[in-house]
């Protein structure tokens, strides 16, 4: 019974529920007893712990950390859709992920925890949760990169010298789906100030959901471009819209700007999280696909207000771009179907480094944050503006992925031989949308035992916390139903157990 709580997220607090209703289809006089169904979970959950603590204590790779801060009520659920006690609005989820022996990504939830945002300051929310999560599974040594939200100054600098004390170098990814939001968000505040919003909404018919466009910019996208198109056909200058409050030239210039410079996001947003890329590999490529669009839309665009919110967001793409250059470029080195040309020569110099070490058994995944080397995509920049060839099939227009599906040859430099020096030796594979780079690292690993665990822990890294729709929501996503009426070690136990691989944790029950 505690296995199918788990498992279907049944409260198990509540003594007529679907498990009640399952056992009396067999045994019509059963009573379900709450506390020893609560207990078994529990039990369930520290039998599992101790397995999982002892599976990433000896795992050869190293991990990912993130944060996630979930919430009630700040996407679909609110306060009157649950039924029962509410003991609970927000909670502080920490993850890990990584590619196990066998090159397969996982990733299972550490700690679900519930927490006061007005006990303590949100900096020590983060940290605290962070530190008491690698004491608890013992992953001092283990650790070597923490996946965080952007728009946040969590204050980790302690926390990251602290696990620096006991093992690798810690390196920082700031979440990709976090980027692309606050740029639409630079956007959408003229809009969502002038209570324009709501006037377009009113104009539309469109059902007012506050809980949703305010936080889902694909949904806000939608209606905005739908507003635009009648907008240029005339639609509401019909006599039925005569009593409506209509948007003014300047508001629908907003609107506009919001539409075409929010539509390129978007479209590399849709690949790159509706794509289900399991690995970090395809980002660097992507993301250059979408500076190149704003690029073009600064150059070809005119007015004061649309190049002003143009040069914004690019300007905060910029700054993302530079602190997250050097894993985005070593993760698409990484990957046999692009690797890199002898402009990537400082990425090679780093990934050369990487695999220095860990072919002297010093496997530090990452070392020491660098200044990106920017020029290596401000010339590819250049290049593409020169050219205009026909666009690959594997991403329809995007230009960038030409240039590279062109590339056959390597740094142009003279190497000692070893594993990186054979790998930049073999010629690129063939384009295919479907291909597995960690699985391709797998079958190679004879070949490449030590560059392959270099890969191995570099394509493990996430770039974003979101996928699907959950990458264009807020920050704060939204927490399941069931358990805002749980004590906080019933719901963590539920929780993390419903992440952890069953066949693992409980193979005598399978």
């Amino acid at each position: 019974m505690a296995k199918v709580a788990i498992g279907y997220s049944i409260n198990p607090t509540v003594e007529n529920s679907t498990i009640t209703e399952m056992v009396h289809i067999v045994c019509p006089t059963f009573t379900l007893d709450t506390s020893k169904l609560q207990n078994a979970i529990l039990q369930l959950y520290q039998e599992g712990k101790e397995k999982i603590k002892n599976l990433l204590k000896d795992a050869q790779g190293k991990l990912t950390l993130s944060c996630e801060w979930m919430v009630l009520g700040d996407w679909k659920w609110t306060s009157e859709d649950i039924v029962g006690p509410i003991l609970h609005q927000d909670f502080m989820v920490i993850s890990v992920y990584f590619a196990d022996e066998d090159f397969k990504m996982s990733k299972w939830i550490l700690a679900y925890h519930p927490h006061s945002p007005q006990d303590m300051k949100v900096k020590d929310v983060y940290v605290d949760s962070l530190k008491n999560v690698v004491t608890d599974y013992e992953i001092e040594s283990k650790v070597s990169t923490l996946l965080v939200p952007n728009n946040l100054d969590l204050g980790l600098d302690g926390f990251i010298k602290w696990i620096e004390e006991r093992g690798p170098n810690v390196f920082l990814i700031y979440c990709c789906s976090d980027i692309l939001r606050l740029m639409v968000d630079d956007m959408y505040k003229d809009i969502r100030m002038s209570w324009l919003m709501d006037r377009v909404r009113i104009l539309l018919g469109w059902e007012s959901d506050g809980r949703l466009y305010h936080t889902h910019w694909t949904y806000t996208l939608d209606k905005l471009q739908k507003a635009v198109d009648m907008e240029a056909k005339d639609v509401f200058e019909e006599e039925k819209y005569d009593y409506y409050d209509h948007p003014s030239d300047e508001e629908w210039v907003r609107i506009r700007t919001f539409c075409k410079l929010t539509g390129c996001i978007y479209k590399v947003a849709k690949e790159l999280f509706d794509g289900e890329y399991p690995t970090a590999n395809v980002y660097l490529h992507l993301l250059v696909e979408l500076r190149l669009m704003l690029n073009q839309e600064v150059k070809n665009g005119d007015g004061e207000y649309f190049l002003g919110k143009a040069k914004e967001i690019l300007e905060r793409f910029d700054k993302y771009w530079d602190e997250m250059f050097l894993v985005l470029a070593t993760a698409s080195v990484l990957d046999p179907r692009f690797k890199l040309n002898s402009k990537g020569e400082a990425v090679v110099d780093y990934l050369r480094s990487l695999y220095s070490r860990y072919g002297a058994s010093e496997i530090r995944p990452l070392p020491e944050r660098q200044p990106a080397p920017r020029c290596f995509m401000y010339m590819f920049e250049d290049e593409l503006e020169e050219e205009e060839e026909k666009k690959p099939d594997g991403y329809g227009d995007f230009a960038f992925f030409q240039e590279y599906l062109k590339f056959e040859g390597c740094c142009s430099r003279e190497f000692h031989e070893s594993e990186l020096d054979s790998y930049f030796k073999e010629p690129v594979l063939e384009w295919s949308k479907d291909f597995d780079a960690l699985d391709w690292w797998r079958n190679e690993s004879s070949q490449y035992p030590i560059l392959s665990r270099v890969a191995r822990d570099i394509l493990s890294v996430p770039i974003s916390r979101g996928t699907s729709t959950r990458a264009y929501v807020a920050d704060k996503r939204e927490c399941p139903e069931f358990i805002v009426a749980l004590e906080g070690k019933l719901l963590n136990a539920m929780m993390c157990d419903e992440s952890w691989p069953a066949t693992l944790i409980w193979p005598s029950r399978y």
